[in-house]
C-alpha cells in the first residue's frame, strides 16, 4: 500500500475521487456554468404572483376634503411572468365583506381610481390573476380647511408582521396615530415597542393589541406616549397579518394647522442605511435616528447632493446613545438642493427625514429604503405643481430607466441616465390634472430613489399646498429569491 501512495499519479487519482465524494460527482465530472452577474447588479428573482392584498388607509374626519386611491396593475417588461388564466379584475373596495367595490382594475396598464370621497373610509386592493403582479396604489386625501388642510398621500402597504416607523411624536404640537389594518379574516395581535430620546419606552397600553378581521386599530401617540418629542415604532405582529400606517397630523400656536400626511415606514435596522429625497427648496429638512440596539451607537452621515458627496461640519462622527431616537436639522447643509443622506454606523439604525415647505403649512416624511434591485412602480396623483424624482447612486457610478405613463397605460416620457458616483440626480415631472404612473429601474451600480412633491415658489393667495414625498421599493415580482450560484468549478482549477 505504501509503494501505491508513492506513486505521484495514485495520489492525484485519489485527491480527484476525494473531491467527487465532496462535492458530488456529477458537479466535478461536468460543472454547471455559474450565475454570475454585472458588478454591481443584482439580477432580479422573477416570481410569479397570482393574487394581491393591499391596505389603502384614511384620514380622520375633518374639514371639507377628498380622499381617492389610484391604482394599476403596471406594464411589465417583456418576459415577466404572469399567473395564467383570465384577466379578472382586482377590486378597490372597503373592509366590510359585504361592502361593494367602489372601482376596480380591468386591463393591464390603465391606472383605475375609487370614486372620490368627502367621508373617509380605508380602502383596500384586492384580487386573484394575471393582473395580481406588480400591482401597486396610492391614497391620497386633500382639504382646503381644518385640521387636514393641505395633502396626505402615501402608497397602498402590503400586510406583514414586521415594520419600522421613525420620526413620530407624542407632544402637544402632534396628533399622531398609529393605524393598524388587517385585511384578513381572523383577528390579528400586534406588539408595539417605542424608542424615544430617553431610551426605550414602558408602555403596555402598546402590547397586545388585538386588530378585528377586516378591520382597524388605532394606537394615540398622544395617549400613551404623553410629551415624548420624537419617536420610532417597532411593529410586529405576533399572530396573523397586518398593514400599519402613521397618521400625522401637525399644528402651531396652539391650534393652528400646519399640516398633515402619513409617516412612511423606514427600512429595518442595518449598519448602512440610506434616506432617499429630501426635496429641494426651502422649509426645514429633520434627519431622525433611531438606535433599537443595547449599545451606543457610533455613526457617521454622509449628505449626497447635486454635486457628489460631502459630511456635513460638526457630524462627521455623532453618537446615538442604546435604544434611543436623536435627531440633526440638516436644512442649512443641503442648501435647498435636491439630496439623500447615507448613514454608516457601528450598531444597526434606521432613520427618516421630516421636510417641511418654507410656510411651514404643511410637510412631508420619507423612510430609509433599501436600495433598488429590479423595477419599481409609483401611483402619482393628480398634482398641480411639478413633482421631482431624485435618484442617488450612494456609491460607484449606476445607471436607471425611467417611464412616466398616462392614465391610459400611454407613455409620456422614457429616459435611460447614468447618476454620478455619490450623487443625486433630479427628473422634473410636469404638473398633471390626472393621476399617472411612474417605473424607475436600476440598471446599474446601487441606487436608491424617491419622489417628492413641494408647492411653488410664489403660491397663489387660494393655493392649497400640496407636499407629498412617496418612496420607491423594487416590484414583488422582481425581489430577489435566492442568490447566485458558486462556481464549483474553481475546485478542479
Amino acid at each position: 500500500m505504501r509503494r501505491l501512495l508513492a506513486d505521484a499519479r495514485i495520489r492525484l487519482g485519489a485527491c480527484v475521487l476525494a473531491m467527487a465524494a465532496a462535492a458530488g460527482l456529477g458537479i466535478v465530472t461536468q460543472a454547471k456554468e455559474p450565475v454570475t452577474r454585472a458588478e454591481g447588479v443584482e439580477e432580479p428573482a422573477r416570481a410569479v404572483v397570482n393574487r394581491t392584498a393591499l391596505s389603502c388607509p384614511a384620514l380622520a374626519g375633518g374639514g371639507k376634503l377628498s380622499s381617492v386611491v389610484n391604482a394599476v396593475a403596471p406594464a411589465l417588461p417583456e418576459g415577466t411572468p404572469t399567473a395564467a388564466g383570465n384577466a379578472t379584475p382586482l377590486t378597490i373596495a372597503p373592509l366590510p365583506e359585504t361592502a361593494d367595490p367602489t372601482g376596480s382594475l380591468l386591463v393591464r396598464g390603465k391606472i383605475a381610481s375609487s370614486a372620490p370621497a368627502t367621508k373617509p373610509a380605508p380602502l383596500m386592493i384586492r384580487g386573484v390573476g394575471p393582473l395580481a403582479a406588480g400591482t401597486v396604489g396610492t391614497s391620497t386625501t386633500t382639504s382646503v380647511e381644518g385640521v387636514n388642510q393641505g395633502m396626505a398621500s402615501t402608497p397602498c402597504q402590503v400586510p406583514g408582521s414586521d415594520f419600522w416607523f421613525v420620526g413620530a411624536s407624542g407632544a402637544s404640537d402632534r396628533r399622531d396615530v398609529l393605524v393598524l389594518t388587517n385585511l384578513d379574516s381572523i383577528n390579528a395581535e400586534v406588539n408595539v415597542t417605542v424608542y424615544a430620546r430617553t431610551g426605550p419606552q414602558d408602555l403596555p397600553q402598546a402590547r397586545g393589541i388585538v386588530v378585528p378581521a377586516r378591520g382597524t386599530a388605532d394606537l394615540y401617540l398622544n395617549l400613551i406616549a404623553r410629551n415624548l418629542r420624537d419617536i420610532a415604532l417597532h411593529v410586529e405582529s405576533t399572530g396573523g397579518r397586518v398593514a400599519p400606517a402613521l397618521r400625522s397630523n401637525a399644528t402651531e400656536a396652539g391650534s393652528e394647522p400646519a399640516g398633515v400626511d402619513w409617516l412612511n415606514p423606514s427600512a429595518p435596522p442595518a449598519n448602512k442605511v440610506f434616506v432617499p429625497a429630501a426635496a429641494p427648496g426651502a422649509g426645514l429638512r429633520i434627519l431622525s435616528v433611531a438606535n433599537p440596539t443595547d449599545l451606543q451607537a457610533s455613526a457617521s452621515l454622509t449628505v449626497h447632493g447635486p454635486n457628489g458627496p460631502f459630511k456635513p461640519a460638526g457630524l462627521e462622527t455623532v453618537q446615538i446613545p442604546a435604544g434611543s431616537v436623536k435627531t440633526f436639522r440638516l436644512d442649512p447643509v443641503l442648501h435647498g438642493d435636491p439630496s439623500a443622506v447615507t448613514v454608516t454606523s457601528d450598531q444597526p439604525v434606521t432613520a427618516s427625514m421630516r421636510m417641511v415647505d418654507a410656510t411651514g403649512s404643511d410637510f412631508a416624511s420619507i423612510g430609509s429604503a433599501e436600495a433598488l434591485t429590479g423595477p419599481a412602480y409609483l401611483v402619482l396623483p393628480a398634482h398641480q405643481q411639478p413633482a421631482m424624482l431624485q435618484v442617488t447612486a450612494p456609491g460607484k457610478t449606476g445607471s436607471v430607466k425611467v417611464e412616466l405613463r398616462d392614465v391610459a397605460g400611454r407613455v409620456l416620457d422614457t429616459r435611460a441616465l447614468d447618476v454620478i458616483a455619490g450623487a443625486t440626480t433630479q427628473i422634473p415631472l410636469k404638473a398633471q390634472p390626472r393621476p399617472t404612473y411612474l417605473m424607475v429601474e436600476q440598471t446599474r451600480g446601487t441606487v436608491v430613489a424617491g419622489v417628492t412633491l413641494m408647492p411653488a415658489a410664489k403660491p397663489d393667495e387660494d393655493d392649497v399646498a400640496q407636499v407629498a414625498a412617496w418612496p420607491l421599493n423594487t416590484s414583488l415580482v422582481f425581489r430577489a429569491q435566492l442568490g447566485a450560484e458558486p462556481d464549483v468549478r474553481a475546485a478542479l482549477r
